[in-house]
């Protein structure tokens, strides 16, 4: 903004110069959860999961199919969604793309809550996914031993190979 013509200014309260800032220095990733490019998104370790972009996203996606879950006690809706998006995080992270609508739905088709599951999965899955959404190390234990070739699937193979759960959970293998 101008200065009013009309008011008197002073030598005094003229602006000072400033001290140059220097250039900012180089920036390295080396905190725990930055992603080394030289590395890559492949990292793997205890818990670590697959890193993709904007994964959190997954649980919105998950939200949406909350009126077509079918879930037995202890099991409850939540938990289906978590897992679900945990399922999806991981796809959409293994081919290094945020998560869609297909990669939920193959999540909550594998473990049965989207229509006719198996009864022997319904029974493994009530016990073994009660409170698996408040349960981290679970919920990660139990997306990363699904083999990743099934992950890859689409959700029509999936769907056709349905009655063999086990081994597309990585409970066992192929029969």
């Amino acid at each position: 903004m101008a200065v009013d013509p009309y008011a008197p200014t002073r030598p005094e309260d003229a602006p000072r110069r400033s001290v140059a800032i220097p250039p900012a220095s180089g920036w390295r990733a080396v905190r725990p959860g930055d992603i080394d490019p030289v590395v890559g998104p492949g990292r793997n370790g205890v818990l670590f999961g697959t890193p993709g972009p904007d994964s959190g996203y997954a649980l919105t996606l998950a939200g949406w199919f909350h009126d077509q879950i079918t879930v037995v006690r202890p099991e409850t809706v939540h938990d289906a969604e978590t897992m679900a998006a945990q399922v999806a995080m991981r796809r959409s992270g293994l081919l290094g793309r945020a998560p869609v609508r297909a990669d939920v739905e193959l999540g909550f088709t594998l473990f049965g809550w989207l229509g006719d599951a198996p009864a022997d999965l319904v029974e493994w899955r009530r016990f073994a996914m009660a409170g698996v959404d408040h349960d981290y190390p679970r919920r990660v234990g139990l997306v990363e031993a699904i083999p990743e070739w099934v992950v890859r699937h689409s959700l029509d193979q999936i769907r056709a190979r349905q009655s063999d759960w086990r081994h597309l959970l990585g409970l066992e293998a192929a029969s």
